[in-house]
């Protein structure tokens, strides 16, 4: 009896070996606005257009953890959209200026995103979570 269900068993995987895995084409999961999820692309209010955040924006690092920030500039700099590990959707912060460089907030919003003469810096509640320097001039 024992020998009978691992044979039925053993068919049974044999019938299924056989059979092709269905896949969904490359870029069939295009989302809303049309970008590939799967090829890295996600939509930036910022630039209206899909992007991939680590290709277009400014890294910043956490400075008090391992993780990176993202900061996407519209075209104009008028309008800097925040791509955060913790967040499911960006933050969106418009700029001014400030004696210490230009600013990026928003009303109510706890995130303001600064860029002094340093690099950049990315603060929350007045804590400082991320943070670029400027790259060397040539």
């Amino acid at each position: 009896m024992k020998r009978f269900g691992v044979m039925l068993a053993s068919l049974g995987l044999a019938a299924c070996a056989g059979q092709p895995l269905v896949q969904a084409p490359l870029g069939a999961d295009r989302d809303g606005h049309g970008c590939i999820p799967s090829a890295g692309y996600t939509w930036s209010t910022a630039r209206q257009a899909c992007i991939r955040v680590w290709e277009e924006g400014i890294t910043l690092s956490g400075v008090q953890d391992e993780t990176a920030a993202y900061v996407v500039l519209s075209l104009d700099g008028t309008q800097a959209e925040v791509f955060l590990p913790v967040k499911t959707s960006p933050l969106i912060l418009s700029r001014s200026f400030t004696e210490d460089g230009p600013c990026w907030t928003q009303p109510e919003s706890p995130w303001r995103l600064l860029r002094p003469a340093q690099g950049w810096r990315l603060w929350k509640d007045g804590v400082l979570l991320y943070q670029a320097s400027n790259p060397p001039a040539r």
